[in-house]
């Protein structure tokens, strides 16, 4: 496995609940050079100006250029591209083995990006990071996106794989018993609501859930870090969150649904341990790490990395930022020790 720096264990502790990561060693209150430059040369534009089918050309057109000059793709993984069928529709997957005997781990991926724009390229190089130096099977989920497909279309296309998952891992080398569920952004929303969705409806126990920037209250968005960061200079804003939440959403109600906005869930026991990696400018900072403070008050067993001088997403530029190749090399580690602690 790669050498990666562990930031969650420290000699005869199991779980932390919180640090600070600097690997770019900036000192905090500094937003990475790196991230200035690239946000100089391309400034999103306003998502309110574009259709939802224009904004997804553009997404895939920066995915594209940051693929092919900026990230890095570990070419070593095998990927096979997979059309699981249902009963009225079929869902698109990507799965990347690593060269591993089996059983292997199993990771369910879910990548960001609003529920409205994102697919599996987008995600491709987490992916393929995660599967090496996580010595697992990620399986990465192009669920049904809003507005055509508004909510809970994205939750039911995850809980459909998680459920084939249980049944067919073992045929692709997997683990069942060792499954976990990762996610960025809305990604990230989506990995944590199925795992306690599953919890209710009696799924077999998913073994960890690894959140990059979850979105985890959409029902107030008047954080501190949305105060300071949510006016626009660090990629997401408050504002572009809002039109997410119109073109997600059916009703304005729905903001207040668990499975939107699991911080305002009742009772979180039954989760599995979990792995938060948060941004310091991220305008979803704050409400990421009160979720993790509610799940260790729960009693699960938690662990949040704050990475200082970066913005929401940064975990998509391996190979570009020192905090994503440090992000990656954490998750990687959780998957290892969460899945050795369950075999």
């Amino acid at each position: 496995m790669d050498k990666c720096a562990k930031v969650w264990t420290t000699p005869g502790v199991s779980f932390m609940s919180f640090y600070i990561a600097d690997p770019a060693h900036l000192g905090g209150g500094r937003l990475d050079p790196r991230l200035k430059l690239l946000y100089s040369i391309s400034p999103a534009p306003r998502t309110q100006e574009l259709s939802p089918v224009k904004e997804r050309m553009r997404e895939k057109k920066r995915v594209r250029i940051l693929n092919r000059f900026l990230v890095h793709r570990d070419r070593t993984v095998q990927m096979d591209d997979l059309l699981i069928p249902g009963e009225d529709r079929t869902i698109p997957v990507r799965i990347y083995k690593p060269s591993l005997l089996s059983p292997c781990p199993i990771l369910i991926y879910l990548h960001g990006g609003g529920w409205v724009v994102g697919d599996v390229n987008q995600s491709d190089p987490v992916c393929r990071r995660l599967a090496k130096q996580g010595e697992c099977i990620v399986i990465s989920i192009d669920y049904r996106l809003a507005p055509e497909n508004k909510f809970p279309a994205a939750l039911e296309d995850s809980l459909f794989v998680l459920d084939w998952v249980f049944k067919n891992g073992v045929k692709m080398g997997g683990d069942p018993a060792r499954l976990g569920i990762a996610g960025g952004s809305a990604g990230g929303t989506l990995a944590t609501v199925a795992c306690l969705s599953a919890f209710q409806q009696g799924y077999p126990p998913i073994t960890f859930q690894i959140l990059f920037n979850p979105v985890t209250n959409l029902a107030k968005m008047d954080t501190d870090s949305h105060r300071k960061y949510g006016g626009g200079g660090f990629g997401i804003t408050t504002q572009a969150l809002r039109r997410r939440c119109e073109q997600y959403l059916e009703a304005e109600d729905q903001r207040y649904d668990p499975r939107v906005s699991p911080l305002l869930t009742e009772d979180l026991r039954g989760l599995p341990p979990a792995l938060i990696l948060t941004a310091e400018f991220d305008p979803l900072r704050d409400e990421a790490e009160e979720y993790a403070a509610k799940l260790e008050d729960t009693g699960i067993k938690v662990c949040c990395v704050r990475y200082l001088g970066v913005t929401h997403g940064f975990f998509n530029f391996g190979g570009f930022l020192p905090q994503a190749d440090a992000a990656l090399c954490e998750a990687a580690h959780f998957i290892q020790h969460a899945s050795s602690s369950s075999s």
